[in-house]
């Protein structure tokens, strides 16, 4: 099987530096009901979280991306365009006013977001568009909106629908997909792509290494997002089933497997999340998930005579729901009823702040290994934690062991002073005890070094394969003030902690 590389790049631009690829839109074109009048530019100013310096707040970014105005007033756009962003402006089309917003529904796995606007009655006069109820057909023509690089005015482009599939939208978050032949360049991210009236998705990345190739999130998804805010007012995420699977095309394991040749679908190797381990088994075949049967490479048949990878069937329903699956265990049939997950349970887990939870003891800085952290460390950094064996590699695609774990790591340099002269640490070192307690949690470290009772605190690092750090917690007491001065930091831990540690 050839593994085909898409480098999905935002497009979020920060400086006009290439040329234009489309003609700006036609003032005339735009009628009262014009779907171009519908059309926003939106400018942001992005302060990123500085994971490896967590006090620190980040100078501010300009940039600018597209957005579309919904039936209500609804402004739909890409979590990445608004993503940390500290100031947001929404210009309507053909405007020269910049009007205050905010973000309202955020999902940064399905890449999209809502915003609302200071005074929605600044755009009362301009129609909203709808959302398309389904999907498109293939071949069906489509204006791309947007404000990509190279100029100040609304650019629309032309194409057609080539390609509707299953795939990750950004880390393991899956959904459709649908892929376009309209030219779409860095700026185009959260405009509209409009057919016969309505929104039938939202642009959001492109195929870097190809010409006229770009993707955008289907209206049907943007739909589901809604409803899952819409239902309870939070974020729960699109279901998924956490399995290794292979596929059923090689000869040798159907025999193993003693397949019949009208028997298709997938096998077990894995089953990832602990909840299901009692449902389903290694070498399990799943032949088919809600009625639809799969075939051997994956795929399952729905409207339109379209073949599409079959977690699809899961995605598409709603938060906390079961998917009915036949599957096929030792030769006998069977159906079972699956739980979904929106949010698997792994040790690696987004921030649950806007800024990075963090600890600073002796000059140690500790913060929970998130995958922020690890996004910022690089491949490089983490192919070098690898090869060399460090816990944050080794279990990275582990579960929790209770809902409250997590791994603290170091997240920089020890900060240097005479009370840690002759220690180091490489960044994302785990530390596994304080003396000799197993740690659950920053919250709980913070914890055991407040009730130690002993003349001195060891932290051991990577399961005891990195040094230990022996520290006085008197000699802590009395030079801590000095080492977060020299550094400039603020305080020793961030606002989410000072109910442990105050200041």
């Amino acid at each position: 099987m050839t593994m085909v590389s898409l480098t999905l790049w935002l497009l979020c631009f920060q400086a006009a530096t290439s040329a234009p690829t489309s003609a700006p839109a036609s003032a005339a074109a735009a009628g009262k009901n014009d779907p171009r009048r519908a059309a926003v530019k939106i400018f942001t100013s992005q302060s990123a979280p500085n994971m490896f310096r967590p006090w620190e707040v980040r100078p501010p970014q300009e940039t600018t991306g597209s957005g579309v105005i919904l039936e209500g007033g609804r402004i739909l756009t890409n979590a990445h365009v608004v993503k940390d962003a500290v100031q947001i402006f929404v210009q309507p089309n053909q405007s020269s006013e910049r009007l205050d917003a905010e973000i309202e529904y955020f999902s940064e796995d399905g890449d999209l977001a809502t915003l609302r606007l200071d005074d929605p009655s600044a755009i009362a006069d301009r129609a909203g568009l709808s959302l398309a109820d389904g999907l498109p057909k293939l071949q069906t023509k489509v204006e791309v909106l947007g404000y990509p690089t190279g100029g100040d005015t609304l650019s629309v482009t032309e194409g057609v629908v080539s390609r509707i599939e299953y795939a990750n939208y950004y880390g393991d978050t899956g959904h459709l997909r649908i892929q376009v032949d309209a030219a779409i360049n860095p700026g185009n991210s959260g405009g509209a792509a409009v057919a016969g009236g309505q929104v039938i998705g939202v642009v959001f990345s492109r195929l870097s290494q190809s010409d006229n190739i770009g993707y955008i999130i289907p209206a049907p998804v943007v739909r589901q997002f809604l409803a899952d805010f819409e239902s309870d007012k939070k974020l729960d995420g699109f279901p998924r089933i956490d399995l290794m699977l292979a596929t059923l095309e090689n000869p040798t394991i159907r025999r193993y497997l003693k397949l019949e040749r009208e028997q298709t679908g997938v096998v077990i190797h894995r089953v990832n999340d602990p909840e299901l381990q009692p449902l389903l088994k290694p070498w399990d075949i799943i032949t088919a998930c809600e009625g639809s049967p799969i075939d051997n490479l994956g795929m399952v048949s729905v409207e339109d005579e379209l073949r599409i990878a079959w977690p699809y069937l899961v995605a598409k329903k709603a938060p906390g729901s079961k998917a009915k699956m036949s599957i096929i265990r030792a030769g006998k049939a069977m159906d079972i009823d699956i739980p979904t997950t929106t949010n698997p349970q792994r040790l690696i887990q987004k921030m649950h702040t806007q800024r990075p939870t963090y600890f600073i003891y002796g000059g140690i800085v500790f913060s929970p290994a998130t995958a922020e952290l690890c996004v910022q460390a690089g491949q490089g950094w983490m192919a070098y934690l690898g090869t060399s064996g460090r816990l944050i590699t080794r279990r990275i695609n582990e579960y929790r062991a209770t809902p409250d774990f997590e791994l603290v790591a170091t997240c920089s340099p020890i900060l240097p002073h005479k009370i840690n002269k002759g220690y180091r640490l490489d960044a994302l070192s785990i530390v596994t005890h304080v003396n000799d307690t197993p740690v659950k949690n920053l919250r709980h470290m913070i914890e055991l070094i407040k009730a130690n009772k002993e003349p001195f605190i060891i932290f051991r690092f990577e399961d005891e394969y990195e040094e230990k750090i022996v520290l006085d917690p008197k000699e802590v007491e009395a030079n801590n003030a000095q080492i977060l001065l020299q550094n400039n930091i603020p305080a020793a831990c961030s606002a989410d902690l000072r109910d442990l540690w105050p200041q």
